[in-house]
């Protein structure tokens, strides 16, 4: 299990996306609301999808998904691609500030970069993206699943 929690700010957010690539629905202590103040999700240059930024009045919306397991772990890596980098970030949740990973993207996005949101990302994307990820995601489940089976 992940030793600290993953904010997600995108479409990790929505949970048939989050289905797609677990093979499971999170529980409530596993998958809990949180923000990151000094943070904005805007959109991604030329993508569907967000890049989270810091913004000095920002304050992104999101979610802490807590105890990964590392193929879980391996799957959202995979699903984030070259275009991002784990790296630690401080959430505020029902509980207090948290240090949790994030997912910031490599490349330089300007400060001026148009606000993302989950809503209009739903409207205008999802059906489109979601059957995709599924078939893809499978298969990424399938292979590491057995890749981290012990050989007796």
């Amino acid at each position: 299990m992940s030793a600290r929690p993953l904010f997600v700010y995108g479409t990790l957010r929505d949970p048939e996306v989050l289905y797609a690539l677990l093979g499971r629905t999170l529980s409530a202590s596993e998958c809990v609301g949180a923000c990151t103040p000094g943070f904005q999700a805007v959109h991604y240059p030329q993508r569907v999808y967000p890049a989270l930024i810091a913004v000095p009045d920002g304050n992104a919306p999101g979610l802490l998904l807590h105890d990964l397991s590392a193929t879980e772990l391996a799957v959202l890596d995979a699903f984030e691609g070259d275009e991002y980098r784990r790296a630690s970030i401080s959430a505020m949740a029902p509980y207090g500030t948290v240090e949790a990973d994030v997912y910031l993207p490599v490349a330089h996005i300007p400060a001026d970069a148009e606000p993302w949101t989950l809503d209009n990302w739903t409207r205008l994307h999802k059906l489109g993206v979601l059957d995709g990820e599924r078939r893809t995601s499978q298969a990424l489940r399938d292979r590491l699943s057995v890749a981290r089976k012990p050989a007796f």
